[in-house]
């Protein structure tokens, strides 16, 4: 699969190298830098724009078949969560109640990222020239060799239905197939370039494991209640879920913390104000048992290869 995703790109790279102006403007790292140009890169996207030397190929299957798949958190509103998904989060903090947010409270968390960093990250050029449909599936799993049978082409078939499933009342939403995409989104969301682009930071690969984290502190995060979640879908290549949510309608933390084994992480906490058009069977108010509408905001941390955009603003 991953030679014929390679046998693609050669026939595209060919065009650019004789426009060499085109592939300069197809560098996903110099259009960040161009249309955000007072925006640091996160790192979980730094890390996607310097992959390691060794072991390129395709992002799939990062799991067993029995591993529970828990979908993103910010993508759910209007999704129940099954027996499964509910018994793996039983055990863990990913999502809390914003009272239970202070210094000394702790969590059981993994900063595990999904992404692996040999992933492919498509220039905008190329991914575009790619069929992205429900329609067109099968066509792509022919050109990429991929068992129409398979756990990856399930997978590929779950991603394009929830990216092309109607945005809630409260939402707008977009599917990025490349990091130019991503930006453009998150700028027309938030009506303004002038914008911050944060991750979770988990620095030590100890983070990696389960295990009991101590908040140290955290602070508000100014952008006025107003957000735009990026987060990793499983496909072929590198796609974010992006979801803009409206003013007033969350608060955001960024939130240090130290594992028991001596890991820190600055992690970044989203509260969730209005959950009154969530399904009542959402995987957060199943586990933090509260309805929705519930008048205390629900909260989760954002795992290490999530983005949270917002208008730039000093911390409070």
């Amino acid at each position: 699969m991953a030679n014929q995703l390679i046998l693609f790109f050669l026939g595209l790279l060919a065009g650019l190298v004789a426009h060499p102006s085109v592939a300069l403007a197809s560098s996903p790292e110099l259009y960040w830098k161009t249309a955000l140009p007072n925006t640091p890169i996160p790192s979980c996207i730094h890390d996607l724009l310097h992959p390691p030397e060794t072991s390129p190929g395709l992002w799939m299957s990062p799991e067993s078949e029995e591993e529970v798949e828990v979908p993103g958190v910010t993508s759910i509103y209007y999704n129940a969560a099954n027996a499964a998904q509910l018994r793996k989060m039983s055990s863990r903090s990913l999502f809390f109640l914003e009272k239970d947010l202070f210094p000394g409270a702790t969590f059981d968390l993994q900063f595990k990222r999904s992404i692996p960093k040999h992933a492919d990250l498509l220039p905008r050029r190329v991914a575009d020239a790619l069929p992205f449909s429900s329609d067109k599936l099968p066509d792509v799993l022919a050109l990429l060799s991929v068992d129409p049978n398979s756990k990856d082409a399930r997978d590929m078939s779950a991603t394009l239905e929830r990216c092309e499933r109607t945005a809630n009342a409260r939402e707008t939403k977009h599917c990025a197939t490349s990091i130019e995409s991503m930006v453009d989104f998150a700028v027309s969301a938030l009506a303004t370039d002038y914008v911050s682009a944060v991750s979770t930071v988990a620095n030590s690969t100890a983070a990696a494991a389960m295990q009991r984290y101590a908040v140290e502190g955290f602070e508000r995060m100014g952008g006025e209640g107003l957000g735009v979640f990026c987060h990793p879908e499983p496909y072929a290549y590198v796609v974010f879920h992006c979801h803009a949510v409206g003013k007033g309608m969350m608060r955001e933390y960024t939130v240090s913390l130290k594992g028991s084994d001596g890991s820190r992480v600055e992690a970044i906490a989203v509260c969730h104000l209005d959950t009154t058009s969530w399904n009542p069977q959402h995987l957060m108010l199943q586990v933090l048992q509260v309805k929705p509408g519930s008048a205390e905001p629900v909260c989760h941390i954002l795992p290490s290869d999530h983005v949270l955009w917002t208008p730039r603003q000093q911390m409070l």
